[in-house]
């Protein structure tokens, strides 16, 4: 089982992934495929970050 401070880590972590690929969205090709590929990626992001927040909170509460 994990610290909460590594979850926050963790966490924080996947918030600078996400701005960075907002940050250079022109770093990428126009095609709609990278921009999908893009969009998809901060999706899959903010699902982990839910789910890491959620553990956080349910131990914080113990």
């Amino acid at each position: 089982m994990r610290s909460l401070e590594d979850l926050n880590n963790e966490v924080d972590q996947l918030n600078l992934e996400i701005r960075r690929l907002l940050l250079n969205k022109n770093s990428f090709k126009e095609g709609i495929a990278d921009k999908i590929a893009v969009v998809t990626t901060i999706s899959t992001y903010r699902e982990r970050i839910v789910k890491l927040q959620r553990e956080i909170r349910m131990r914080e509460d113990d």
